[in-house]
């Protein structure tokens, strides 16, 4: 058996040849330690060349490792990872992501101090813009609840696994939910930060996240967006059991987003989303005192959720793109 290193950093692949290598060259040019750091790619049967790039640098540096896979989906590949894991920490890249090339330097001061989560800012990649996302200004340790509260509202800080280094020991009994096929890290961080003692924020950009136009989490339906806002409520009643009062904006708002895809599909498509309307505008309805109280909720936000409720949100926002189009 391998014995234990500092970090391990897991890599879910799948059909990404055109950014993985950008990705893993951000790895390793950390120039770490090869003996505390290793680097599992779960390639999960990809069908174009990203399985054949993740052996060409497992052959040529041996602190990365590969393992091929039926395809499964990502929160399968995401489990595998975490068994075979010998890292006192976790680390997740996303493979069409990449690193700065001072990720590791900064980050490897706190888990040498046995901090139990690092969390740091990233920079979002999109459309040839950069946009810097900061969760404070200074660097601070932060109480968990605090992290609780910003997590479910998923506003300022949101549930991206590869924001946050974690300790391995807090994902113990803990898996990612396979039956579904997005917000699968939604679904189990806010288990984990239960756990977490300490937690370092590092206010520092060490994270380059590119948004793709046919990626998962930009492919969306309206039976996507009903699981995201079933995995948010499940989310809020789960910490309510634990006696951890957070805010009902977070499952409210993946409500918002069913009934704007709903009002925004096609007239033949409606009678099949209307249940799935019907359930999120209720939620919507029932909690509209709730929304106007919010401290959470901001005017805009709040705005669209009083069109919503009176059945105009669409309408809105088509004479907006309208008038958006006229001044261009």
């Amino acid at each position: 058996m391998k014995c234990r290193v500092l970090l391990s950093i897991i890599i879910p692949v799948y059909n990404v040849e055109k950014y993985i290598n950008e990705c893993f060259q951000s790895i390793v040019n950390q120039n770490f330690n090869d003996d505390n750091v290793e680097v599992i790619c779960i390639d999960d049967g990809s069908t174009d060349r990203s399985g054949i790039i993740c052996d060409e640098y497992a052959g040529a540096y041996k602190n990365f490792m590969v393992v091929h896979k039926k395809n499964g989906g990502v929160s399968s590949a995401r489990n595998l990872g975490l068994k075979i894991a010998n890292g006192q920490y976790i680390a997740w890249i996303d493979p069409d992501d990449y690193i700065s090339n001072n990720w590791y330097r900064e980050i490897s001061k706190y888990l040498n101090q046995q901090n139990d989560v690092i969390l740091f800012d990233y920079t979002i990649l999109k459309h040839n813009r950069c946009i810097k996302k900061n969760f404070g200004e200074l660097s601070q340790y932060v109480k968990n609840d605090e992290i609780l509260k910003e997590l479910v509202i998923d506003q300022k800080l949101q549930s991206q696994l590869w924001q946050k280094v974690i300790k391995k020991d807090l994902f113990q009994g803990i898996a990612f939910p396979e039956n579904i096929n997005c917000m699968e890290d939604y679904a189990v961080l806010h288990k984990v930060f239960l756990k977490a003692k300490t937690i370092y924020y590092l206010s520092k950009n060490l994270y380059y996240y590119r948004v793709r136009d046919n990626s998962l989490v930009t492919d969306v339906n309206i039976y996507k967006s009903y699981n995201c806002y079933l995995i948010a409520k499940e989310r809020y009643d789960y910490l309510s059991t634990k006696n951890i009062k957070v805010s009902k904006i977070g499952f409210l708002i993946q409500a918002l987003g069913v009934c704007d895809q709903y009002y925004s599909s096609k007239s033949n498509e409606k009678k099949l989303y209307y249940n799935l309307y019907i359930v999120c505008k209720n939620d919507i309805k029932n909690h509209m005192l709730y929304i106007l109280s919010s401290n959470e909720c901001n005017n805009i936000l709040r705005i669209k959720f009083i069109l919503c409720y009176i059945g105009v949100f669409y309408y809105c926002k088509k004479i907006y793109r309208l008038i958006r189009e006229k001044i261009k």
